[in-house]
């Protein structure tokens, strides 16, 4: 029979896991940094002219399983780039089908693949005010941006993910962003959202061990401006 003691000393590591998980979850449920003051914002896109760009010739691609949205983006950014038609299907061919898979590889290589005369730039943990204003004029030099934020998971629901799309329109007075989102639809949403997006603010909206990687590892305001 166990002694008191014994059972005691076999109780404390099992105490200390619980006490590290518990402060675990405190940790990752702390909301993180992001504007969301309309007044803040304001400030920041207040001299950015011209006030509305939306690009043209943006085709819109839906991935064809839930890993396959770095791909499908690339796609996308490929067909405006190259005035191109492919489908998803062709660059899986193109680039994963000895995986047997449609995910697994390096967007900013299949990028640079794609498009091998023009310069493929990664940027992530810049400020708001820097993000918005790579974004801004990128787009007025008719180039979209590729950026990797957090979105709705209809193959995962009600969780998000995180999630690779394409940025090809703003409109500093509705304070709203246009996306080819990967999913297979164009959508607009306001900056605030988007901001929430970029820096996983809404960390409740993610599955567990995701909220982890949210909270230690996932690179916030990650973008690829292609010139």
């Amino acid at each position: 029979m166990m002694t008191k003691k014994r059972i005691l000393f076999m109780l404390i590591p099992l105490l200390v896991l619980a006490v590290l998980f518990g402060i675990l979850v405190f940790i990752i449920s702390i909301p993180g940094n992001v504007y969301t003051n309309t007044s803040e914002i304001s400030d920041i896109i207040g001299s950015l002219q011209p006030r509305v760009i939306k690009l043209e010739n943006i085709t819109i691609k839906a991935q064809p399983d839930s890993t396959s949205c770095a791909i499908t983006t690339v796609t996308v950014a490929s067909n405006y780039f190259n005035n191109a038609n492919y489908e998803v299907s062709d660059l899986i061919e193109k680039y994963l089908s000895s995986k047997g898979s449609s995910s697994g590889g390096d967007m900013e290589e299949w990028l640079q693949q794609e498009m091998p005369e023009r310069t493929i730039l990664f940027k992530s943990g810049v400020t708001t005010g820097e993000m918005i204003g790579d974004i801004h004029a990128s787009l007025n030099n008719d180039n979209p941006v590729v950026i990797i934020f957090g979105a709705p998971n209809p193959y995962n629901e009600p969780y998000y993910d995180f999630h690779a799309s394409v940025v090809y329109g703003i409109n500093l007075d509705s304070e709203t962003i246009t996306i080819a989102n990967s999913y297979g639809y164009s959508e607009e949403i306001t900056l605030v959202d988007f901001l929430n997006k970029m820096s996983y603010t809404e960390t409740n909206k993610y599955p567990f061990f995701q909220k982890i990687s949210v909270k230690f590892f996932q690179p916030k305001n990650a973008y690829y401006l292609i010139t």
